[in-house]
């Protein structure tokens, strides 16, 4: 089956669950990003060695970052004032 037909049988199955109300679990959006040549070369040149795409590793980056993020959001090593209260 080429890859033609599998997108086509999940548009078919997102237009089901849509017409049962069913909202998606996790929509995927588009998202531009303007990056010097010689990122993008940097980052083509890790794509070719793991074997996947350049948008596969563009990806990997950004949930790790995004990942990286959270963690230092909930484990902050600044000294917080807590107060209590009777």
């Amino acid at each position: 089956m080429t890859n033609y037909d599998m997108d086509e049988i999940e548009r078919q199955r997102k237009r089901e669950r849509k017409s049962r109300g069913i909202k998606p679990e996790d929509e995927d959006h588009s998202v531009e990003i303007e990056l010097p040549q010689k990122d993008i070369l940097k980052l083509a040149l890790l794509a070719h060695e793991k074997n996947v795409t350049l948008n596969t590793v563009c990806i990997d980056i950004l949930k790790q970052g995004i990942e990286d993020g959270e963690h230092r959001f909930e484990h902050d090593s600044r000294p917080q004032l807590l107060n209590e209260t009777e």
